[in-house]
This record gives C-alpha cells, sequence and structure tokens, in this order.
C-alpha cells in the first residue's frame, strides 16, 4: 500500500512537468520560458496556501482512496489519457511551456505519463521512464513554473468535467512533489 501511495504522488508531479521529460533527450535549445519567482512574490505565499490546503484535507483524501481507488475515479486509462493529452495540449498553449513543447510529440508523451499516472493510482500499467529528479535535474523550475504547470493540470481535469475532490487529490499529490521538481 505505501508503495501505490508512493507511485502515486510521483504521478502527479509528472503531470505538472510534463514538458520537461518531453525534453529530455532533444537537442534544441533549452531555453527556460518561465518566470522567476522573484518575478512572483506570491508564488510563495499560494504554494504555501495549497500545502496548508493539502495538510488540512489529507484525512478525506485518504478516506477516498479507502473507498476507491484514484485510477477508478479518474475513469481508468481511457480517461487518464484523455486527461494526459489535454495537458499537454494546455502546456503547449502556456505562454511558460510554450517554447519547450514547440519539440515534442504531444501524442507519445501523454501515452507515456498515461502509463505513469494509471501505474501510480491504482491501475496495472506499467511506466518505464525517468523518475522525477532525473527528469527534472538540468531544468531550473520555479515555484511560479510550478504553480503555472499545475494549473494547467487543474484545468485539464475541469475541462474533462473532474470534480472538486478529484482534482484537489491530484493537486495535493503535485504539491507533496514539488522539491523534486522546482530548484529555484
Amino acid at each position: 500500500m505505501k508503495n501505490k501511495i508512493f507511485v502515486s504522488i510521483q504521478v502527479v508531479a509528472l503531470l505538472a512537468i510534463i514538458p520537461v521529460l518531453a525534453m529530455a533527450g532533444d537537442e534544441h535549445p533549452k531555453e527556460h520560458p518561465g518566470k522567476h519567482a522573484s518575478e512572483h512574490p506570491s508564488s510563495s505565499a499560494a504554494m504555501q496556501s495549497l500545502v496548508t490546503m493539502c495538510t488540512e484535507s489529507a484525512d478525506a483524501m485518504a478516506a477516498r482512496q479507502a473507498e476507491k481507488s484514484l485510477y477508478d475515479r479518474l475513469g481508468g486509462y481511457d480517461k487518464i489519457l484523455a486527461i494526459t493529452t489535454e495537458i499537454t495540449r494546455l502546456h503547449a498553449e502556456n505562454p511558460d511551456f510554450r517554447l519547450m513543447m514547440k519539440y515534442v510529440d504531444n501524442e507519445k508523451l501523454a501515452k507515456s505519463v498515461a502509463d505513469f499516472v494509471a501505474a501510480g493510482t491504482g491501475g496495472t500499467e506499467e511506466y518505464h521512464g525517468a523518475n522525477m529528479v532525473d527528469a527534472h535535474a538540468r531544468h531550473k523550475f520555479t515555484e511560479a513554473d510550478f504553480l503555472s504547470a499545475g494549473g494547467d493540470v487543474g484545468q485539464a481535469m475541469k475541462n474533462l468535467g473532474y470534480g472538486e475532490n478529484e482534482i484537489n487529490e491530484i493537486v495535493c499529490i503535485l504539491v507533496s512533489m514539488k522539491d523534486m521538481v522546482i530548484y529555484e
């Protein structure tokens, strides 16, 4: 059970930082299109607010997970693939990630991320890609970048009709992984 929870946590962070995975191994410029946290003094406050919300809702999230896996609540693999496809679309439109996403095979990336999400939320799929730290080690993401990516995740889920409970659970898993992807 602890392994499933840990993998579930990894899933959301991966969703939020899809552009980084797309850049791994390509030979295009790695210009950082995001805004730095110093340009967004409210980023730290927003992050702290999310941490507080997640801490306060931890028992309710655990109860939902005990009743039905997040994989099942998200609707299984095909619905997860729809989420990751929508996230890649939104990242490609997001000014903070547009340059990174320019060189990405969105379909391939969405499938890979969907495998990761499914494996980490209770599905039978397996993920064989990079871990969070290795996937992000050469990038300099800030809290502002992290929040921007997370905004795309939440918007994608809203666009597909997910409710507040599932969105918040995904956001809280993402927040719990922030130190693996924020480097500045």
